[in-house]
């Protein structure tokens, strides 16, 4: 089943059962480390918010903050995807929506923070052009010059 596509559709309320649904596959669960009601209330106002749904559910959810006008850098801030509709390419289709979506907005790079050990993801993001740049001992940053791809 191919899900439906929307952008910054999501009440708040589904953005928060949406995360709190996928906060277990984080190798720190999500719930662990932020308090996702307002977590899902910062990007709700905040975010761009690129969103899959199926039959009135978010099944893959990738937001993006682009308020950094001066720098012309956008943020990822999450991607997720729920357990069962994972591998079907929907992470992807967000990521190729979001790079679309900044670099119409004249926006020069994007960037990430990710699990260091979590390399199916790290995978993906390489796919789509992002190198790694450093990070701490647990996170990796990663950047996707608009530019280079051109």
């Amino acid at each position: 089943m191919t899900p439906n596509w929307s952008r910054n559709f999501a009440s708040v309320d589904e953005i928060a059962r949406h995360l709190n649904e996928c906060g277990e596959s984080f190798a720190t669960e999500l719930s662990a480390r932020i308090d996702i009601g307002i977590y899902a209330q910062k990007i709700l106002l905040n975010a761009e918010r690129f969103e899959a749904w199926s039959n009135g559910m978010l099944v893959g959810f990738l937001a993006m903050y682009c308020n950094d006008d001066k720098l012309k850098s956008a943020f990822i801030t999450n991607v997720s995807v729920l357990e069962d509709w994972r591998g079907r390419g929907i992470a992807g289709t967000l990521l190729e929506q979001c790079i679309t979506h900044a670099d119409e907005k004249g926006f020069g790079t994007i960037q990430l923070e990710v699990e260091a050990g979590n390399m199916a993801a790290v995978a993906v993001y390489g796919k789509f052009g992002f190198v790694p740049l450093g990070g701490g001992q647990s996170t990796l940053i990663m950047k996707l010059d608009l530019g280079a791809k051109k």
